[in-house]
């Protein structure tokens, strides 16, 4: 466009000579030079006014005082031309003129327009945009005949930009003051967003809410419009855009990061740690590119109202989003043949947790009831199985899966043998209970230490299992009574031992609910002895402790 203008604009001195060595040939009866200026007489002698005439193939124009006019806009009825300065009718050419009102507020220096090849400029006299196409490019133009450029709405009007803010009441984008093509495909644009420094936009795009000065992508349809949300609710519009998914808000504006319509949220955020709310967030990858996650892994910081802890920690979190964008949470999903589980927030679970159907996720090393070591798992596993809460164990932070069957799992530094459900309904949960002639509590294989050789193992009143520590600590049990070294007790017990070698007795009341374990896991299920590390001595009837003793 601007290299036409130049052809029309910029006037040579040569050609400025000419138009006397023009206007001379024409007939005496016609044109004229008068003080400088050329003028036209009809057949009659009168002077033409307010009218078109022709010499050769131009066309020429004569005021109201019968003047040719050049360099200038002729208003003839409903229409508008353009003469050049040599007053030749400008036609199938754009023409850059002068502004009046240069300088004030949005005014551009100078409007174009586009004189046809009849010389009437291109304008539009509905109230809604009306696109014109000049080599091979679309515009439009007011009632006036001006290009109209920048944001334009869907009554075909101009939006003042002066502030930034003219792209929310606009439909359309016709590039700068000097171009004015109608831009479809992806724009880049700076804008004044005031709206989205509020607290309400951290649902819709926290990505954006630090400035109200940003640069934001928006979206034109082959048509031109723009493409942006229409339910006038604060929810986001869906576009895929060359196979990938995209969203934009109320006033068209390119989402990224995590976004969530503000509708569904602000009816949900009595309670953000809750399943359904997080299962509506979305994420749209960086502010430069914007494409939704689809079904598939990412790992990132989350949303401020998603996680407020994780986001002010910068601390990042692998998610799963569902075909339709909307993150996995609280919930246990199987995706490509690995069972994986995901908190309330969205966040993948990792390492060994306790998890209860309402699926609050508690962590090995919380700080009411922790059991991260051998000793704060006997102690409190019971407690958390007694809670309703299943153990789990998925790997770490990089892996994510979850275990089951046999699997060696590290508690401070040492390795324990856990047994996990391999399927059903509780797939991959700690396993309580005997199987395989060993004892079992929330998956872990109760065994005696190697320096105790032999423990006990007792059976709560909740069902599970737990070790007591040590000979000692048994002797305490209400099942277990001390008794009187001498020959007849050691008889009546069975113990083929001199009473002048015993230094202690312990009689244990028949009782299933505790059994005699050793270093491998092992319960001991025969008639006889079993010697610990400390000195005392087991005495079993099959499964049955019936007797303890030291020997001096």
């Amino acid at each position: 466009m601007k290299k036409q203008t130049k052809l029309v604009a910029v006037l040579s001195t040569a050609a400025l000579l000419a138009i006397g060595a023009s206007m001379t040939s024409f007939a005496a009866t016609g044109w004229a030079e008068e003080d400088g200026t050329w003028v036209y007489y009809d057949r009659n002698g009168d002077k033409v006014t307010d009218k078109w005439a022709k010499s050769g193939n131009n066309w020429y124009y004569l005021d109201s005082n019968g003047e040719m006019a050049v360099d200038q806009l002729i208003e003839d009825g409903d229409n508008y031309y353009y003469v050049d300065v040599n007053g030749v009718m400008a036609a199938n050419q754009w023409v850059a003129i002068d502004n009046e009102d240069a300088g004030d507020d949005d005014e551009p220096e100078a409007y174009w327009y586009y004189f046809q090849a009849n010389g009437k400029a291109m304008k539009n006299t509905t109230n809604k945009v009306a696109l014109k196409t000049i080599n091979g490019k679309k515009y439009t133009f007011d009632d006036e005949g001006k290009m109209l450029y920048g944001w334009v709405n869907d009554q075909n009007e101009h939006q003042d930009n002066t502030d930034g803010d003219a792209f929310k009441s606009a439909d359309y984008y016709f590039g700068d003051e000097n171009d004015g093509a109608m831009t479809t495909g992806w724009l880049l644009t700076d804008v004044t967003y005031s709206e989205a420094t509020e607290d309400n936009y951290k649902f819709i795009g926290a990505a954006f809410n630090d400035d109200e000065d940003q640069s934001r992508w928006f979206y034109f349809k082959s048509n031109g419009k723009k493409v942006k949300n229409t339910n006038d609710d604060n929810t986001l519009k869906g576009k895929t855009i060359n196979g990938k998914k995209y969203a934009f808000d109320d006033n068209g504006a390119m989402v990224a990061e995590w976004s969530i319509d503000t509708v569904w949220a602000s009816a949900n955020t009595a309670s953000r740690n809750n399943a359904k709310y997080s299962q509506q967030w979305k994420y749209f990858n960086s502010v430069e590119d914007g494409s939704r996650v689809t079904k598939g892994w990412f790992k990132v910081v989350a949303a401020e109202y998603l996680d407020l802890d994780r986001y002010n920690d910068d601390e990042d979190a692998w998610y799963y989003a569902d075909g339709s964008g909307n993150i996995y949470a609280g919930e246990f999903k199987t995706i490509k043949g690995k069972k994986y589980a995901f908190r309330k927030d969205g966040r993948m679970v990792d390492g060994l947790k306790f998890i209860n159907d309402d699926f609050d996720v508690v962590k090995a090393d919380n700080d009411d009831m922790p059991f991260d070591t051998e000793d704060d798992f006997l102690q409190y596993a019971p407690e958390w199985v007694d809670k309703d809460y299943k153990l789990y164990y998925f790997g770490d932070s990089s892996d994510g899966a979850m275990k089951t069957g046999k699997t060696n799992i590290n508690l401070d530094g040492d390795s324990f043998n856990f047994y996990l459900e391999k399927s059903g309904s509780t797939k991959g949960a700690g396993y309580n209970g005997e199987k395989d002639s060993k004892l079992y509590l929330a998956g872990m294989m109760l065994k005696a230490g190697s320096d105790d050789k032999y423990q006990v193992a007792k059976k709560l009143d909740t069902g599970v299992w737990t070790k007591i520590d040590g000979a000692e600590k048994f002797a305490e049990e209400s099942i277990v009574d001390q008794l009187d070294v001498t020959q007849d007790n050691l008889d009546e017990l069975g113990i083929n031992k001199k009473a002048k070698d015993i230094k202690e007795l312990y009689k244990v009341a028949e009782s299933n609910n505790y059994k005699l374990i050793n270093t491998s896991g092992k319960i001991v299920d025969k008639s006889g002895k079993s010697k610990d590390g400390n000195d005392f001595v087991y005495v079993t009837k099959g499964e049955n402790i019936v007797a303890i003793y030291v020997e001096k």
